[in-house]
């Protein structure tokens, strides 16, 4: 019965909405779901949505500094779009860290006794950046980061899907300012 309860529970936390608002930051992670001597592996819905965040520097100066954010972070751009100043990468697989950060500030990706699975499976991320335009001046930084964990370790092929904590894109966004040298 215990263990029929506990499912339920995590079955309704797994259900509950996940998505952030932009405005007001992360929504913080769900509390872990325990039971006496039982693991579950839980896959919570990622928020799957645009980060967006203003900048103040004309377009062509935001769309020159992207590629530098990227390069800062250690992220290969792979694919690129001059028309409309997008660019990412739809296959970049990266392990525990993304340069000196842990992958567990960007994702959150579940736990387990050693901690973080982001800090301990492999991360396939899809990862996007545009530049738009904004009439009232300057430019948006819109990115997009969608990202799945598998475990190196072991026969199971089962990917556990990320949800971001949105630190990235804020990085991402942050980057770009310096690189434009606009000011905040």
């Amino acid at each position: 019965m215990r263990m029929t309860v506990l499912f339920a529970l995590a079955l309704v936390a797994g259900c509950a909405s996940s998505g952030s608002d932009p405005a007001r930051g992360p929504t913080s992670p769900p509390p872990p779901v325990t039971g006496a001597g039982t693991t579950l592996d839980v896959n919570f819905t990622p928020s799957r949505g645009v980060v967006s965040d203003a900048v103040q520097a004309t377009p062509e100066a935001a769309w020159e500094a992207l590629p530098k954010a990227y390069a800062d972070l250690g992220i290969p751009v792979k694919e690129v779009s001059d028309a409309s100043r997008s660019l990412g990468n739809s296959r970049f697989a990266v392990s525990r860290r993304l340069g000196e950060t842990p992958l567990s500030r960007y994702l959150e990706c579940g736990s387990g006794l050693t901690g973080p699975f982001a800090d301990r499976y492999r991360i396939e991320m899809l990862i996007r950046t545009s530049i738009v335009a904004v009439e009232t001046g300057g430019v948006r930084v819109d990115t997009y980061v969608e990202a799945s964990a598998r475990n190196p370790e072991g026969s199971s092929n089962t990917g556990v899907a990320c949800a971001s904590t949105q630190r990235l894109e804020r990085e991402i966004a942050e980057r770009v300012r310096f690189h434009a040298g606009a000011g905040r």
